[in-house]
Order: structure tokens, then C-alpha cells, then sequence
């Protein structure tokens, strides 16, 4: 494959994800997405410390591994329940297993984009046999938060994946 549509293609995944969330609440139109892709790099400081840093996504190579931070915002005056965020693994990328997180809510998987589970409960078939799904074969992930969202609060759900 060549460079340019290495680049192409981790530029399009970028795109696809940063598009691709989904907000669920109670109250239609008060929950704003905000996608980012980002990648964590080795920073130094002046003392020579080193760090570890999450920096804006720039270029993206087969085998990277990206970090998707999705923010929902509430911009309502009164609290959203039932906060939910869809969002897709991007085309041409795998996701990073456990990586997922999001404080205060509850995450599923999805191999279709339709049906949630925990992943104990994914299974595909393969040769005429069943098997636990794989991490890298997620195509979604869901987080629903426990907690109704405040008016002017904020929640945030991550994950990492690796463009293939």
C-alpha cells in the first residue's frame, strides 16, 4: 500500500469516528458530542522527566494506536437522564481490548451496531462453531451513564483503537 493511502485511510477513520457518536438522553437536543482523535506521545520537560502526554492526532500509520475521547455536554437547563453514547469503531481500525472507559457508566459492546452485551456475552461463528467474539472484532461501543448529566456538566467516554 502506498504512503498516501496509508494516510488517506487513517485520516478517514478519523473522520468516520469524529462523526459517528451518538447522543441519547431523556431530554432530545439538550446533549452536544464533541469527538476527538489523539494519540499519546513521550513528552520531556526542562528537567528531563519524562511523560507521557495526549497530543492531537496528525498522522496515522497502519499499527498506530489512536485515542478517542468523546465529551457530551449538557446544554439544557435541567438535568438529562439516561445519558447514552453510541459510538462506532472507526472503519480500518480494530479496538484495543479494555480500553474502554467512562467514569460513572456502564459499557457494552456490539458487533453489529444493534445488539449490546458485555463481552462475555458476544459470540460469533466461525468454521461452523461458536466462539467469544474478540476485542478487535467490537464494531460499537455504548456507555450509559448511571447519573443524570447536570445542566453545564459534562461526561466523558474513551477508547483506544489501532489502525489496521
Amino acid at each position: 500500500m502506498t504512503k498516501g493511502i496509508r494516510n488517506y485511510i487513517g485520516i478517514a477513520a478519523i473522520l468516520a469516528c469524529s462523526f459517528g457518536s451518538q447522543a441519547f438522553a431523556q431530554e432530545r437536543g439538550c446533549i452536544v458530542l464533541k469527538s476527538v482523535a489523539e494519540q499519546e506521545k513521550e513528552v520531556v520537560n526542562a528537567k528531563g522527566e519524562k511523560t507521557r502526554q495526549l497530543v492531537a492526532a496528525s498522522k496515522i500509520v497502519p499499527g498506530m494506536e489512536v485515542v478517542w475521547t468523546v465529551t457530551a455536554n449538557n446544554i439544557c437547563k435541567v438535568p438529562s437522564e439516561k445519558v447514552t453514547i453510541n459510538n462506532p469503531v472507526p472503519e480500518h481500525m480494530s479496538y484495543v481490548a479494555n480500553s474502554a472507559f467512562g467514569a460513572g457508566s456502564d459499557i457494552t459492546y456490539s458487533l453489529d451496531g444493534k445488539t449490546f452485551a458485555a463481552p462475555a456475552e458476544l459470540s460469533v461463528t466461525e468454521n461452523g462453531a461458536r466462539r467469544q467474539a474478540r476485542a478487535d472484532e467490537y464494531r460499537h461501543i455504548r456507555w450509559v451513564f448511571r447519573s443524570p448529566l447536570q445542566p453545564g456538566a459534562s461526561a466523558v467516554a474513551r477508547f483506544r483503537a489501532v489502525l489496521n
